[in-house]
């Protein structure tokens, strides 16, 4: 994602330069978040996952193939397995 770092951030951070990023490729609609709070984009099959390490939490990008990238960032009607949105440590 042209040098954007996506593994390890603080999530507020890097949910700020994520929509920089999606809007200045024209994609401003299609910046989502979860129920969570999880930035994500539908056009580009990612979902910013905030993961603890320890007391600290930090992003864990979730990509996903096209055919499951309709609503990637709804922990309820998205594909992405149940699994996924229950890990946080």
């Amino acid at each position: 994602m042209d040098g954007l770092r996506l593994v390890g951030q603080v999530p507020s951070k890097l949910a700020v330069l994520f929509i920089d990023y999606v809007v200045s490729r024209g994609l401003r609609d299609d910046v989502y978040f979860s129920q969570e709070g999880d930035p994500g984009a539908d056009e580009l099959g990612v979902v910013l996952r905030a993961q603890r390490a320890g007391d600290i939490l930090l992003t864990r990008p979730v990509f996903v193939a096209r055919e499951w990238a309709d609503r990637v960032y709804d922990t309820s009607e998205g594909l992405i397995p149940d699994e996924e949105w229950r890990v946080h440590a």
